[in-house]
């Protein structure tokens, strides 16, 4: 099934306290180009994501938006040093013995001890530990993408499929139109001799006629281009029906297609056969446009 270059994907979650995004959009382009947007601080992390997407996505423009964010409010806790508060307490009962002291020691004075209370420092994580969280994520956003793609390929198929089956049909036409060609031109090759034998008295020689007629059937034969196109139209419907990247090649082939229609209507200088190559030209360049778009 063929897939087209535009496509959509997104995934994400929640990791602790770190929200992680992946947003992916691809458009066409000649070749396969993937590029990352992501916090410098996880740059490291860029060629494994490229390369991952890229085993997916062949052909087309792919821009990955890699979302890293800690929740607000987020930090590391308070802890208490019981060790250094044990011998807080201790020197303060060595004190009120000492001097006979009698205020008692209160928490509130305590927790205003230097030391007692500590901030946690937060636990960073190391690149590997984020790539098992964002690497999978990757992974997800990609096969949507690439459902989507696939999606807008199903469209283009159906879409060139009918216009090729035209082709086919116009070309057929052509070819069972080729015969009267040169019927035409012998009859008007007769008439016109004809004519001028009647003016200038000169005996109309049949043998002549036939000698024109087949030289001029072998300068028009388009046997040769009709055959080719039809090759040409089975081919792109082959194609059409594969999988991989096809674009490529149907564009190839709609020169080649487009080649022929012109030959045909410059060596068949026949009112008919000129009108239907005009149709298939016209259908062609409609097909190129929706090729543009195919991976």
């Amino acid at each position: 099934m063929i897939r087209s270059m535009t496509g959509y994907g997104r995934q994400e979650e929640q990791r602790g306290d770190m929200h992680l995004a992946v947003e992916l959009r691809s458009v066409n382009h000649r070749y396969g180009e993937v590029i990352v947007r992501m916090p410098r601080t996880w740059a490291v992390l860029e060629d494994r994501i490229k390369q991952q997407i890229a085993e997916q996505v062949y052909r087309g423009r792919v821009e990955a938006v890699i979302t890293i964010e800690k929740r607000a409010g987020q930090s590391g806790g308070l802890s208490l040093d019981w060790e250094l508060a044990e011998q807080y307490v201790q020197m303060a009962r060595q004190l009120q013995l000492q001097f006979s002291l009698k205020q008692p020691l209160e928490v509130t004075d305590l927790l205003r001890l230097p030391g007692i209370i500590r901030q946690e420092q937060e636990v960073e994580l190391t690149a590997e530990e984020l790539a098992e969280s964002l690497l999978p994520l990757v992974t997800r956003a990609t096969v949507d993408l690439v459902v989507m793609r696939q999606t807008e390929g199903e469209k283009l198929q159906r879409d060139l499929l009918e216009r090729l089956m035209r082709i086919a049909d116009w070309n057929r036409e052509i070819g069972q139109l080729a015969p009267s060609v040169k019927d035409e031109y012998v009859k008007r090759l007769e008439q016109r001799i004809s004519e001028l034998s009647r003016e200038a008295a000169f005996p109309f020689d049949q043998q002549r006629v036939i000698q024109e007629a087949a030289l001029f059937a072998e300068r028009v034969d388009i046997s040769e281009e009709t055959t080719r196109l039809g090759s040409h139209c089975a081919q792109f419907s082959e194609l059409l029906g594969g999988t991989g990247a096809v674009g490529r090649k149907l564009d190839f082939l709609l020169q080649e297609m487009n080649r022929e229609a012109n030959t045909i209507g410059s060596k068949a200088n026949y009112l008919p056969i000129q009108r239907l190559t005009v149709e298939i030209k016209t259908e062609l360049e409609k097909m190129r446009e929706q090729v543009q778009n195919i991976e």
